[in-house]
This record gives C-alpha cells, structure tokens and sequence, in this order.
C-alpha cells in the first residue's frame, strides 16, 4: 500500500531565520532562545530546548527571523544540510534553517522529523551553492512527503521511536568505553596541549611521512563499479563505518594509495568547523573502499617513532581537536578546511615508545569490547534503516 503525497510547503507552513548583528550588544544575551546548525550538531536526542546563544527583543525585532511555536520540526537548510530537532519550548532560529510548522490537521512533528532523517541525502542533493550547498525554501515547499491518515504517522513515529531508543542505549555503551579509553590516555601522557610531563615536543610532520587522499568524484546513483567511495560521515563519530560509502563510477580506477587497508589511520581534513579533523582508526575493512578528495590517512614509514593507536586517541583528545581545528581555514557557515603544511608544522607531544605500546595495547583489547557493541550498533542501525523504508512506503 503506497500512501498519497502532499507538497511540503502544503501541509506546513515553513519559515526562514536571520541572525541580528552580532555587534550591537543590546540585540544579544536576552530571554529568547535562538538556534544554529551547531546547536543540533551536539543533540543526543530529537528534542532541543537550550541553545548557546539567546536574543533580545530589540534582537528579534531587528531582523526577519521568526519565533516557532513549540513541536515545530527545525531543519538546518545550510552548512549542514540535513540537521533536525523538534523544539520544545518557542525558539527562533539563525539564516541557515527552513524550519517547519505543521498544520495540526495534516501533519505530525515527530512523523515529519523521521521523514527529513530517512530522506537526508536526497535532500542534500536538492541544494545548490558554490561555497556550501544550501536548499532554497522554494525548493524544499515543493519536495513531497508521503502522507497516511494522523493516527498512522502517529503509529509509524511511535515505532521508529523504539527502534531509536535501541540504537541510542547501544551508542552510549560504545561512548561510555570511549570515555574510559581518553581518561587512560590522560592519566599515561597528560593533557597534550599544556603538556605537564614534559614529553619531547616534535611536529607531526617529523612523525607522519605524508597525509595521502583521493580525488573529488561525482558518484552515480547506479554503478556496476567494483570500488566505493568512502563518505565524509565514515569517520566523524569516530568509528570507523565502511557502509557510508558510494559506488564509484563504472570507469573509476583509483590510485592504488587511496584504498583503504586495515590498520589505517584516516583524518577529515574538510567538513564544518564541528567535523573538520575527525579522526578514524581502520581495525577492519572491506575491499576496495577508497579515499575521497576530503580524507586522508596517515603514511608512516617508521613506526619505531610513534603509535598509530596513540596518534589517534591523540588526535580525538579533545584539547588537541581544538588546536587541530584552530588550523582549518574557511570563511565563516562554510565547509572548513585544513592544509596539509598546517597540519605538518603543528607541534604534538611524543612519549617514549615503550608507553605508547603500553597504551595502544590497552587500546586494542578495549576495542575489542567495543567492536562487540558496535556489530550490535551496525545491526540496530541496519534494522532502523530498514523500518524506515517500510514505514514511508507503507509496508511498516
């Protein structure tokens, strides 16, 4: 059973924001609560309610954004595309959202932020710009969305909200042992930017050979190619995910260099100012998975030097990600950017080798436990996948 489809810009109404200036003081720091995409990068679940940023009135009136009613469905329109949060209390938010409100007769908040998660990279590919992509709110009012009676979308919401809560509980463990890995990180080698041990100070590029990436490759929606292209998303939680990927073209030959083998170390050199500087240890892979242009990995010849396993909790630490951040370049919403000579200059300090081999082999017995739940994560994230497609066809 397919169900019948409505325009968006039909079954809710969908607003702008702006951004009052930020030099006048009497615009900022007042009771109104004012979001950015960066606001619901950090969500951990759909609902948001604080922001770090809040206006005043003088703010509010001094530019064209608009104040949301509560159980409004936020979706960020630029630098992402593709963020999505349901308010819980009224908020308004900056120029980088089309934000809906749906018309209570037609359209449920929570139906509608489970359609906008399962249809992200359609959506993304709907936006156009040269410096970042953004989706118009022309284009976004006539994108349809299917539409079964409210007590369906309601059911619907309902299941997907179950099958969430399971993926969200299994990510926690996985965060939980993470937390424990950084604190033993900690406690062996110091804070690495202030560096109270007093380890050598050396640049990265004394202990990395070169950063090697792919190219830039426009990925087709069918292919009969034997290689994928790895997403940017593989490595921003962290983790490692071979599924974010695309089929390459049927023609694509990659440079031999660019494919990714077990035991590399991969590193988002592009992404927004939250992203940029991701970093991704490979304990496994499939074959044939290759680099894009916006990821690198790590090209070490003398491993006597330094751990693969200690530069990447390094680069996780998350003093040393603000300095790795503090060397990206773009200009401001835009995708920022991090050259490979910044990057090489930067100091990092380097332990004896002996303790670094002590803690990667902690390291490596603690990811064990942790690649346990997270073949159980890839699973729940398989079966929500799944239950998402059946519930917007109408088979759920």
């Amino acid at each position: 059973m397919s169900f019948p489809k409505m325009k968006l810009g039909e079954c809710a109404e969908i607003h702008s924001g702006s951004t009052p200036r930020t030099n006048n003081p009497d615009f900022w720091d007042g009771d109104i609560t004012w979001v950015t995409p960066k606001d619901l990068s950090k969500l951990k679940s759909k609902f948001i309610s604080k922001t770090e940023s809040k206006i005043t009135q003088l703010g509010f009136d001094s530019c064209s954004t608009k104040l949301l009613p509560e159980n409004s469905v936020l979706f960020s329109s630029r630098a992402p595309i593709g963020h999505v949060a349901i308010n819980t209390i009224p908020m308004c938010t900056n120029q980088g959202f089309k934000s809906f409100v749906p018309k209570a007769d037609l359209l449920d908040s929570q139906y509608l932020y489970y359609w906008l998660k399962a249809n992200k990279e359609y959506l993304q590919d709907l936006g156009v710009g040269a410096t970042f992509k953004e989706i118009s709110k022309t284009v976004i009012a006539n994108v349809e969305i299917p539409l079964p009676p409210l007590s369906e979308q309601r059911r619907i919401a309902s299941i997907l909200d179950q099958a969430d809560e399971l993926r969200q509980k299994r990510q926690q463990a996985i965060e939980k042992l993470d937390q424990l890995l950084q604190a033993t990180f900690i406690d062996m080698f110091g804070d690495p930017v202030s560096n109270p041990k007093g380890w050598d100070l050396v640049k990265v590029g004394d202990v990395v050979d070169e950063f090697i990436g792919g190219k830039n490759i426009e990925c087709p929606d069918e292919s009969e190619s034997n290689y994928k292209i790895l997403k940017v998303s593989a490595v921003t939680s962290k983790v490692y995910k071979p599924n974010e990927s695309k089929f390459a073209p049927n023609t694509f030959e990659p440079n031999p260099l660019a494919i990714v083998e077990k035991g590399d170390l991969l590193f988002s050199r592009a992404n927004t100012t939250e992203l940029v500087a991701a970093t991704a240890y490979v304990w496994e892979t499939p074959e044939n998975i290759v680099l894009p242009d916006k990821l690198w990995k790590f090209s070490i010849s003398d491993e006597s030097k330094v751990s693969k396993l200690y530069l990447w909790d390094l680069f996780k630490n998350i003093e040393f990600r603000n300095e790795l951040s503090k060397l990206s370049s773009g200009t401001s919403g835009s995708m920022k950017n991090i050259s490979k000579g910044k990057l090489n200059e930067l100091k990092m300090p380097l332990p004896p080798k002996e303790l670094q081999d002590k803690f990667a082999e902690f390291s490596t017995k603690l990811w064990g436990q942790i690649k346990t739940f997270q073949q159980s994560s890839d699973s729940l994230d398989s079966l929500f996948k799944s239950l998402q497609h059946q519930a917007f066809n109408g088979t759920l």
